[in-house]
């Protein structure tokens, strides 16, 4: 899961003909590593691919990255150009707005939230899996949920204290994980010469078995936050062209990582029993092939490059839905208390602590329940979480075709052909994703089918409070007042 999803979440602090800021530093290449090393690569191999060969569909993974990587390039074109048009906000609430108006922008904005809070409950489920196989692989027998709610107590006191990670930490771990994933593909492929590259995976009878749902999942999670270049825009040097280069640039660079590694993996483990190993291995599929192909010492690096991945994905998901949770209640679409900032710290703190404590009171009843955390909680809350965001992503590819025909823009790749492809593409991963949920869930009850069906609820409320607050002209006027917590 991409660990830059708080960046997708944020708003563009750019004019609108993108013009930089003085002193504006960054290039094309300090953007596309930062994008690249964000999207938490060796995250995606351990915690993604097992769930994608075992649920999606088979040895035919790496045809999904291949092809989200496509559509995903189809609405960052679409993105970056109606980014370009708007002045000093942006995010997916925002830019729907530009094209489809105030109800659909507010829905949207509701959809993303519940998005990236499910998506940080995704990975308080992946903590506690991965923390418990970890930990048993030493000698260490401690109940994942006991793992789950460690993580949650920091991002407790790291919500209300603001407390961020070292932005250059953070992204030099980021890089250590890239050449971590880099490292093991060199070494199967040393080790397993031809043997290594299947073709056979690309064929179209793999590529479409199995259930596509979990597949396009897998491929479309692993691509949030790629369109993220453009909130850099006015520290960037020339941000008409570097943006641009930087946001294709990583949509090919991680495309290509992830294609790669998934297709190595696979051939390393043979087409013909790869489905049943990573059925039996599940999340210990890539520990067990790094530590087959490079030793155990190389097991022991990769294990804690994880840990360290999931943490920092689980802070970027957690700071996004508060922040989201924060903006809403300061625009007066949710509870106003939720606004209230942190005296000293000036953080969302009341929403930070409602989003967290609400989760950790559902993982005691998932853990009462006895629930899976991979293969059930990780790969549901997973599912969601893109469903969210791939919709979001589809109705800003809508809200750019409208903008640009409703403005009198002639029919170009950029503003119609580019964004109308991509969201037909969505549009079709959110059908496929909502189509096999069931799988994801581990369960046929209506219930579980039924599940997705919160996003449209959000959307609709979206209109909903609109509408409500449309009608009360002299309460929209008012600006909203900063509220902070009794020290």
């Amino acid at each position: 899961m991409s660990s830059s999803a708080d960046s997708a979440s944020t708003t563009i602090r750019a004019d609108g003909d993108g013009t930089p800021t003085a002193g504006a530093t960054l290039r094309t290449r300090h953007l596309l590593l930062m994008i690249v090393a964000a999207a938490a690569p060796l995250g995606v191999a351990i915690g993604n691919l097992p769930i994608g060969i075992v649920l999606g569909n088979g040895i035919g993974l790496p045809a999904a990255f291949l092809a989200a990587a496509i559509i995903i390039a189809c609405l960052a074109t679409g993105f970056i150009r109606l980014a370009r048009q708007v002045r000093a906000e942006g995010g997916f609430a925002d830019l729907v707005r530009a094209g489809l108006g105030e109800g659909a922008g507010l829905g949207v904005a509701y959809v993303t939230g519940i998005a990236y809070w499910t998506g940080s409950l995704a990975l308080a489920a992946s903590t506690g899996y991965f923390g418990n196989l970890i930990a048993h692989s030493h000698g260490i027998d401690i109940p994942w949920w006991v793992y789950s709610f460690v993580a949650y107590g920091i991002i407790l006191t790291l919500g209300r204290r603001a407390a961020d990670l070292s932005a250059r930490l953070l992204l030099a771990l980021m890089v250590a994980e890239v050449a971590v994933v880099v490292a093991l593909d060199l070494a199967i492929i040393v080790n397993h010469g031809a043997s290594a590259f299947p073709v056979d995976v690309f064929a179209l009878s793999h590529a479409l078995s199995g259930n596509l749902g979990p597949a396009v999942l897998i491929g479309f999670t692993s691509f949030i936050g790629v369109e993220s270049a453009v909130l850099y825009t006015r520290e960037t040097r020339d941000p008409g062209r570097s943006v641009p280069r930087a946001t294709y640039g990583a949509v090919v660079a991680i495309g290509a990582l992830y294609v790669l590694t998934a297709w190595l993996i696979i051939g390393s483990l043979g087409t013909s029993t790869a489905v049943a190993k990573a059925g039996e291995l599940q999340g210990d599929l890539v520990f067990t092939v790094a530590g087959n192909e490079l030793g155990s010492t190389f097991t022991i690096v990769v294990q804690i490059f994880f840990v360290t991945s999931l943490m920092a994905c689980f802070i970027a998901l957690h700071n996004a839905s508060s922040r989201y949770t924060h903006t809403l209640a300061d625009r007066g679409a949710l509870p106003r208390t939720l606004a209230t900032l942190h005296p000293t710290f000036r953080s969302p703190a009341r929403a930070s602590t409602a989003l967290a404590g609400i989760g950790l009171l559902l993982f005691i009843a998932f853990a009462a329940t006895g629930a899976d955390p991979y293969i059930g909680l990780a790969t549901s809350l997973t599912g969601l979480f893109t469903l969210g965001i791939v919709a979001a992503q589809a109705l800003v590819a809508i809200s750019v075709v409208v903008y640009f025909i409703r403005n009198g823009a002639r029919f170009a790749w950029s503003t119609v052909t580019a964004p109308l492809l991509g969201g037909v593409g969505a549009l079709l991963a959110c059908a496929a994703i909502v189509a096999n949920y069931s799988v994801l869930v581990g369960s046929n009850s209506l219930g579980a089918r039924l599940v997705p069906l919160i996003l449209l609820v959000a959307l609709v409320a979206g209109f909903a409070v609109h509408a409500v607050r449309h009608r009360a002209p002299a309460r929209r006027g008012q600006a909203p007042q900063e509220v902070v917590e009794a020290a």
